[in-house]
């Protein structure tokens, strides 16, 4: 997962402490709430629908990613969603 470091700017992660679970749950959530489509493809649609039941963002935005994990292509392509609730 390539990571933008202007997404970093309030917390002083160290680049060893980018693979660890909990980077990547804080890392996609930011990426989520305040990254860009690129942000987005960097960190991909994959992983984003790993970690969407792990990580802490709004209402309105995990709506968004569990309509988009709910329809035909997305499934067809990334498998079904299942949130850890």
């Amino acid at each position: 997962m390539k990571v933008n470091k202007n997404l970093l700017w309030d917390y002083d992660w160290k680049k060893s402490e980018f693979e660890s679970e909990e980077f990547k749950c804080w890392y996609i959530a930011r990426v989520l709430m305040r990254g860009t489509m690129k942000d987005i493809r960097d960190v991909g649609i994959p992983l984003i629908k790993e970690y969407l039941p792990k990580i802490t963002v709004s209402l309105r935005i995990r709506e968004y990613w569990e309509f988009y994990f709910s329809r035909p292509s997305a499934i067809k392509k990334y498998g079904e969603y299942h949130d850890a609730t």
